[in-house]
């Protein structure tokens, strides 16, 4: 029952018709009317200034129609789409029980940002009922310059230098360790990372798997940083290149000096 949902400060309930969504307060408008006719990731698709990232599922940067939790000028519009086995049988519909994919990550990502993970702001979510299953999508504000892990080491973005970019990721696994916040898919591609004022930094994305614990609880066993390794290493085969040893030093350099993040 939309009604019902329990929303965190700032975040206001938008329905339209059987849909129904959160938005921060200046994003109230766009999602109403947005919802009146498509959902956001349909909109988006539309955009003649649309840029199409390259993910697990269907998402865009665009313009920011209002203005977001800081300001950003490009939002990032994604459909939730599911993985593993279950991709060929539901794809992007997911049981209505319990609470939906983007209240989920909202609270995630709050809790990370809380705990001093970087993570994107999240502008709005919905929620499209369809029977006994749902459909989502989640808006974010876009990391202005942000460049995917697996792009810098694999692809052809040179926005940062292949080793301060391994660093800093390592950095990153290490911080989520120290906070308590276990993402279940740390990837390279769910590790974002820029350059700022001369420092490279790595925030993390994709939240809606994460669950968040005491500080310090998950990390036995380094889940964080041999998640990150683990998907490193399916990139290089994929990819049929092989990092070399300066770069997976760089990781584990960054996770053991990853007390604080810069």
């Amino acid at each position: 029952m939309p009604r019902s949902v329990n929303l965190p400060e700032g975040y206001h309930l938008v329905e339209a018709g059987v849909s129904w969504g959160f938005a921060v307060e200046d994003a109230r408008t766009w999602l109403r009317e947005t919802l009146a006719s498509d959902p956001p990731h349909v909109w988006a698709a539309r955009h003649p200034d649309r840029r199409k990232l390259q993910g697990r599922g269907p998402a865009s940067s665009v313009p920011a129609p209002a203005r977001g939790p800081s300001g950003a000028d490009r939002w990032v519009v994604r459909h939730y789409t599911r993985g593993g086995a279950m991709a060929g049988w539901l794809g992007d519909r997911y049981l209505a029980m319990g609470v939906p994919r983007p209240l989920l990550e909202l609270h995630a990502a709050l809790a990370a940002r809380r705990r001093g993970i970087p993570t994107p702001c999240v502008v709005a979510g919905t929620v499209h009922p369809a029977s006994l299953f749902y459909r989502a999508d989640l808006v974010t504000e876009e990391i202005p310059g942000g460049v995917d892990l697996a792009d810098v080491l694999f692809g052809e973005a040179r926005t940062v230098e292949s080793d301060a970019a391994a660093r800093a990721a390592g950095a990153l696994a290490h911080a989520l360790e120290a906070a308590g916040v276990l993402h279940r898919d740390l990837n390279a591609k769910n590790v974002v990372v820029h350059l700022r004022g001369g420092v490279v930094r790595a925030h993390v994305v994709d939240l809606d798997g994460c669950r968040v614990g005491a500080p310090g609880v998950w990390s036995r066993g380094h889940p964080m940083r041999r998640r990150l390794e683990r998907s490193l290493r399916k990139h290089e085969s994929r990819s049929g290149r092989s990092l070399d040893a300066g770069i997976w030093a760089a990781l584990r350099e960054g996770f053991a000096s990853g007390a604080s993040l810069p």
